[in-house]
């Protein structure tokens, strides 16, 4: 497979896995609603970062040690599960407190913990280190440069932190904050029950 092929057919992969309803959705759309665009835009490019862990994984070669210690997805499983569970429930305790319409009454949640949710979020998610050890090892063999491989992390890094920042600069806007928040409660709910639910499906899986 040649250096476009293999491009466009590993980014157009990713793009359908990207935008398709998941943990790292949830999340942003959660973080947005609750702490405004900035906190959105953390918590993708937290995304992002921990994505880089499972592309190192699947780019080059890494995913042996997972072959060898299987142990490690049951300890993502667990640990990603109870992550999302912890998210949920404080996201169904919020909504006691309606979020405010106006921009400057959004409370604040500072820039280090945004990302960091937005790193656990996906560093914890076995399901994504699954997606890119079969996509990659599919598509990446021996003897695909090593300049490819970067290109095609890179370009995958940055795919996702786009479009994530995008969903959270779309949601934070006031115009259409100021529509969602006369909701705010039973959106709070949702995406506590919707965290909740991944968290349990992660942890029925098999």
């Amino acid at each position: 497979m040649n250096g476009s092929t293999l491009l466009l057919t590993a980014a157009g992969a990713h793009l359908l896995a990207v935008m398709s309803p998941g943990p790292d959705f949830a999340m942003v759309t959660r973080q947005t609603l609750a702490y405004g665009r900035r906190a959105g835009v953390f918590t993708a490019l937290g995304i992002a970062s921990g994505l880089s862990f499972h592309l190192g994984w699947a780019l080059f070669g890494l995913g042996w040690v997972v072959e060898r210690v299987p142990v490690l997805l049951e300890v993502l499983r667990y640990g990603g599960a109870a992550f999302l569970l912890y998210m949920g429930v404080n996201a169904l305790r919020a909504n006691a407190q309606p979020l405010q319409a106006n921009v400057g009454e959004i409370p604040a949640q500072p820039a280090r913990r945004s990302y960091a949710i937005g790193v656990a979020t996906n560093l914890l998610n076995p399901k994504a280190m699954l997606f890119f050890l079969a996509l990659c090892s599919a598509l990446v063999t021996t003897a695909t440069p090593v300049g490819l491989r970067v290109a095609l992390g890179v370009w995958i890094l940055a795919t996702t932190a786009a479009w994530f920042s995008l969903t959270a600069w779309s949601l934070g806007h006031p115009v259409v904050r100021r529509k969602l928040v006369g909701n705010a409660h039973w959106i709070d709910r949702g995406m506590g029950v919707l965290l909740i639910a991944l968290g349990l499906l992660s942890l029925l899986a098999r």
